[in-house]
């Protein structure tokens, strides 16, 4: 997959229900969760719980709002080296998608996205190496806990290919 600038993936709505549905281990604390290392998060209370209890993703990717609501600037202090996006709720920008990339690549422990950071996780299981752990809120659940591995990619590939591509920002 790869998004050409000015281009961005859009969720169509048949989309929505399959993504809807948890992927991979479900915890309902993150006390639970037994990978310590190797880690992405993607979620503000995620990435907060995480780093409470001592736990460095290698990249966290938040938005600052928790449940569509605000949630505490904690992280902007807890991560003052951070790559800035911007990025529509239900889509996948060019930037989005270019950032994750870069920020694996060079160790920028952060994404701060402006809008919604809701697909980001599908961002990073394209680009994340085999064998890193994504860790993602799921409303009214828990986290999510998925291990990048070739049937993981390539079902993401799957999905991302069926998203629209649309000109813009």
């Amino acid at each position: 997959m790869q998004l050409k600038q000015g281009e961005r993936l859009r969720l169509p709505e048949e989309l929505r229900e399959e993504l809807s549905r948890p992927t991979g281990t479900i915890y309902s604390d993150v006390k639970e969760i037994p990978v310590r290392e190797n880690i992405i998060s993607v979620g503000d209370e995620t990435t907060n719980s995480l780093i409470d209890m001592g736990i460095r993703p290698i990249l966290s990717i938040f938005d600052l709002r928790s449940r569509r609501m605000k949630f505490s600037d904690i992280l902007l202090y807890k991560f003052p080296w951070r790559i800035i996006v911007k990025n529509a709720p239900g889509y996948i920008t060019y930037d989005l998608f270019k950032s994750v990339r870069y920020a694996l690549d060079n160790g920028i422990p952060a994404i701060q996205v402006i809008g919604e950071e809701d697909l980001a996780s599908l961002v990073c299981i394209h680009h994340a190496l085999m064998g890193v752990t994504i860790i993602y809120g799921i409303p009214n659940m828990g986290l999510a806990l998925v291990k990048v591995d070739k049937d993981l990619k390539e079902r993401t590939e799957i999905i991302l290919g069926k998203m629209v591509i649309e000109d813009g920002a």
